[in-house]
């Protein structure tokens, strides 16, 4: 019996076929063999203990930002990630959700609540999970900063209460983050400990960085966000020197901004963000971010690391 027969014999809720280009915040990819959307944490955990029994390939994914799936598509089970719940009590400054949960919304009902400290993270475009894995953050602000534990599903019959160390957090990076396993483990939820302030303070906050985004990124268009990491290992803006070693200023020196490929074009805006202009495949878009890493290493002879991660078949694209 091949791993197909078996899977759909112990999960029969996943769709077979299905077009990733809608779960992809770049509408690029081919097909998924199975998908299948998590609206709670039981359905997930039923997909993935479904995915290890059937020895399945998975990934479990939020918003689709961040990824760029292949244009030949995922051999396996791609879950969507839509757990919802959030609880917020704001006499300890403790904040548990779960892994679904917009990293935006946590933030902007923390703040309702009187609770801050991430609100450098609003707009970005992620869930809780998805930014955990990715250690999500910006100006100087992680997401692992105030993550105080999370729940972890790491085998079929396996969870684990996972404190903050577990995930070994460094820039853009956790044990989580380019792991290239087939059943890579899953964070369910996450408990953060947020601090008190004053809520017309932390709104301000979130105003003032959400001005910032829209004023400095493609909103609204089909993104995955920054390509590249910071060479620096760091979005800390120490100095004015600091500015002129970021990923974003490197490529728009280096002339990336012109650049093309298929459907696929450099944002105006924001130098180290690619957009789909028009129709384009995951092909354009590997090979234009071929072309921005380039462009850099022949004028500063220096090698961008991609900061989003590559899923499916790449070999045979």
């Amino acid at each position: 019996m091949s791993w197909k027969e078996k899977f759909k014999e112990n999960f029969s809720k996943a769709k077979e076929g299905i077009s990733l280009t809608q779960y992809c915040g770049l509408g690029v990819g081919g097909k998924a063999d199975f998908l299948f959307v998590a609206d709670t944490v039981n359905d997930l955990v039923g997909a993935v203990v479904a995915a290890k029994k059937s020895a399945a390939a998975y990934r479990v994914i939020g918003f689709g930002t961040n990824v760029i799936f292949s244009d030949t598509g995922f051999k396996g089970l791609v879950i969507v990630n839509r757990t919802a719940g959030l609880n917020i009590d704001s006499s300890t400054g403790k904040v548990i959700a779960e892994s679904g949960v917009s990293l935006s919304k946590l933030i902007l009902e923390a703040a309702t609540a009187g609770l801050g400290g991430l609100e450098p993270l609003y707009g970005i475009p992620g869930t809780v999970g998805g930014a955990i894995a990715v250690n999500a953050g910006a100006h100087s602000v992680s997401i692992g900063d105030y993550l105080r534990s999370s729940s972890v599903l790491i085998s079929a019959d396996k969870m684990l209460s996972a404190k903050r160390d577990w995930f070994k957090f460094s820039y853009r990076k956790s044990r989580l983050k380019y792991s290239h396993l087939n059943s890579p483990p899953v964070v369910l939820n996450a408990i953060f400990q947020l601090q008190r302030r004053k809520e017309e303070d932390i709104l301000d906050g979130i105003a003032r960085f959400k001005k910032e985004r829209q004023e400095r990124q493609p909103i609204g268009q089909k993104t995955c966000g920054s390509i590249f990491r910071n060479p620096t290992g760091s979005d800390q803006m120490k100095s004015e020197e600091d500015r002129f070693r970021t990923a974003g200023y490197l490529l728009d020196s280096a002339g990336a901004k012109q650049l093309s490929s298929g459907g696929a074009k450099v944002s105006k805006i924001h130098a180290n963000w690619v957009i789909n202009k028009k129709n384009a495949s995951a092909h354009d878009v590997r090979d234009l971010i071929e072309k921005m890493r380039n462009a850099v290493e022949e004028k500063y002879s220096l090698t961008l690391l991609e900061e989003v991660e590559y899923l499916g078949d790449w070999k045979n694209a």
